[in-house]
């Protein structure tokens, strides 16, 4: 009997500009994984970042990244003067964007356009045509020989905040105008299944209507301004992605955090006693319930409270990670349940708790009218307080 071939994969790497870091922690889980593409595209950053990959040169995109500056990615003056870095812009806007040659010539040191060609993986990338604001769609076969820098800058060109590229006469911007996450390239490009990576880049992300098996990996966390190349948190990002990746094919738990196997059943102790103080406090206070979905639903946390001892789900999860998030525990880590409530516990000087004590125990005074107002005006902090008191009054720790 014949075995069942293998389905064509692709990789597809949205664009939006520094937060590309995020890209290399995603490639780097999906080597680890075993998971690898047959084919890659991108859109912008997303095409400069599959071309490396495309040339195996993934430790080469990693030491970019951490070290990138914005100085090596655009042409701007070394003044501090205003009337200078004034003048500079206008220029800038009379020119018709910045000069994007300092990223030319890093794509001259890194990139072999022979071995993208003859690599095992095809690369395709798409730009946008100016005049026409037409999607352009690149399979590597459909650019010409000695032309890939031109379309991986063309393809990069964030107008007006960049230059058009020229090719022949012909002037484009940024792929990710028009199709910032290029499935329907993949797909003639044969791919049969998909793996999309979206940084929330400017421009239009279209709908997916390939009829593809199709993934998509995105970040909980806000990556950072588009134009914002700083090597410290291209680092944070790197972790991210890797973590966001293995956390989508099952090897990690968590919604915004990585979650790491609950081997002393820390969980199901937490989710049941939290569920108590939770329902302890709602026979005082009945709406309390409902302000504890909001804040869930409002920082994207499974709503549903559903514990499971044997298999806990994230959303017994979700209130842990959310007070995490608000006293700004790392998320460049990996956690377990245990760890992530004891270094939530160690982020703060003044108990959170402390800021709804009437709630907890029932008692009207003039501050208890000001404390429902909070708790339904920010619904995030009565559940970082709730965690707290779960935490610390009952002794979880």
């Amino acid at each position: 009997m014949n075995e069942k071939a293998a389905p064509v994969r692709a990789l597809v790497l949205a664009g939006g500009g520094a937060k590309g870091s995020y890209h290399v922690g995603v490639y780097r889980a999906l080597q680890q994984l075993g998971w690898v593409p047959d084919i890659i595209t991108g859109a912008s950053v997303g095409a400069l970042n599959g071309v490396l990959f495309t040339m195996g040169k993934v430790q080469e995109a990693e030491d970019i990244w951490r070290t990138m500056e914005l100085h090596d990615v655009l042409e701007l003056p070394a003044t501090t003067e205003k009337q200078d870095l004034y003048n500079f812009f206008m220029d800038v806007v009379r020119s018709g964007g910045l000069n994007v040659e300092p990223l030319g010539e890093t794509i001259d040191r890194y990139i072999d356009e022979d071995a993208v060609r003859h690599s095992p993986i095809r690369f395709g990338l798409v730009m946008t045509e100016l005049s026409t604001m037409r999607s352009i769609r690149c399979p590597i076969e459909d650019i010409p020989a000695g032309k890939l820098k031109d379309y991986m800058l063309a393809s990069s060109a964030c107008f007006p905040a960049l230059r058009p590229r020229e090719i022949d006469g012909v002037k484009y911007i940024d792929g990710g105008w028009r199709d910032n996450m290029p499935l329907d390239l993949a797909k003639d490009m044969g791919a049969e299944e998909l793996l999309g990576v979206d940084i929330d880049g400017v421009g239009i992300t279209r709908p997916n209507t390939t009829g593809l098996p199709t993934r998509i990996i995105r970040s909980h966390w806000n990556l950072g301004p588009t134009l914002d190349f700083d090597p410290q948190r291209a680092a944070r990002n790197i972790a991210l992605g890797y973590f966001d990746t293995l956390r989508l094919f099952g090897q990690c738990g968590g919604t915004a955090y990585a979650i790491l196997p609950d081997t002393d059943g820390f969980l199901a102790h937490f989710a049941d006693s939290y569920q108590r103080c939770l329902a302890d406090a709602c026979t005082r206070v009945p709406e309390l319930a409902l302000f504890e979905r909001t804040a869930r639903q409002r920082m994207n946390y499974p709503a549903p409270y559903a514990p499971n001892p044997s298999a806990p789900t994230r959303g017994a999860l979700a209130p842990l990670e959310l007070a995490a998030e608000r006293v700004g525990v790392p998320a460049d880590l990996p956690y377990t349940p245990k760890l992530l409530a004891a270094t939530f516990m160690g982020s703060f000087d003044k108990d959170p708790a402390d800021r709804f004590a009437d709630l907890w125990d029932g008692k009207e005074r003039a501050e208890t009218v000001a404390e429902r107002a909070i708790a339904a005006t920010v619904p995030e902090e009565f559940v970082t307080a709730l965690v707290s008191r779960t935490l610390g009054n009952l002794g979880l720790l």
